[in-house]
């Protein structure tokens, strides 16, 4: 799970300069502080309108490829069976007859 893009070490390794740079005493003012700016943030009616703007365009390039019908490159076999079996257990109304060509690997 990421975090503003972070990993859990980076987080752990955050936290740990945090503690050493603030001390005891005001690392749970200061954690505090920054919990009620990470509230406030969320709530905000831009930070959302950006978050839903960036998955937009997180999305936009599979949501074309699904409108027009096309079946995504991948470069081994057992990742694209992985897909279409996904594709077709969120879809299942789908008639589309499985593609087993040759042209992929």
């Amino acid at each position: 799970m990421e975090f503003f893009n972070l990993g859990w070490s980076e987080i752990l390794l955050i936290l740990l300069v945090a503690f050493v740079i603030l001390g005891p005493g005001k690392i749970s003012q200061t954690a505090r502080d920054l919990g009620a700016w990470l509230r406030k943030l969320n709530k905000s009616e831009a930070f959302r309108d950006v978050m839903h703007t960036t998955d937009e365009i997180r999305n936009f390039p599979r949501k074309i490829m699904d409108e027009a019908k096309l079946d995504p490159v991948f470069p081994d076999r057992s990742i694209y069976q992985e897909v279409q079996k996904k594709s077709s257990e969120r879809f299942p109304d789908d008639n589309t007859p499985p593609t087993d060509s040759g042209d992929l690997p």
